[in-house]
């Protein structure tokens, strides 16, 4: 009976000891949790300080501002241009015209050169009306 008393009692020491550290654990998990949840962490900092909040972001927006700011041009530079002769004028405006007829022009002739591909191939359409039957 010395031996089951025995077992019982280290039984019930195990049980105890297994039951505290699921305590532990289970409070670490909560505080880790705590810790990991950034967005309600910023939330509650942004509650409790808001002054210091807003003189950061005052400060980092002035720091950014001027790391960031374009360099002004020591002089303004301005591009003088060239009178353009009548010949080169009329060429310009010639082939910017062209340019739409040019583009009709060989789709034409590539519609006209697929269509005589098709035609002069052995498989050719039948006439309406002589359409034979299979």
């Amino acid at each position: 009976m010395a031996k089951s008393t025995q077992q019982k009692a280290e039984i019930a020491e195990l049980i105890r000891r297994s039951e505290a550290s699921r305590l532990r654990l289970s409070d670490a998990h909560s505080v880790l949790k705590d810790r990991l949840n950034v967005p309600a962490r910023l939330v509650g900092s942004l509650k409790a300080e808001p002054k210091k909040w807003i003189g950061g972001s005052v400060v980092v927006g002035l720091v950014a501002s001027r790391f960031f700011r374009s360099k002004k041009p020591s002089k303004i530079v301005r591009k003088v241009k060239k009178p353009r002769s009548l010949l080169l004028g009329t060429l310009t405006l010639a082939a910017t015209m062209a340019k739409p007829a040019a583009k009709i022009y060989a789709t034409k002739l590539l519609k006209d050169y697929f269509r005589r591909q098709l035609d002069d191939g052995s498989a050719r359409r039948p006439v309406s009306g002589n359409i034979p039957r299979y």
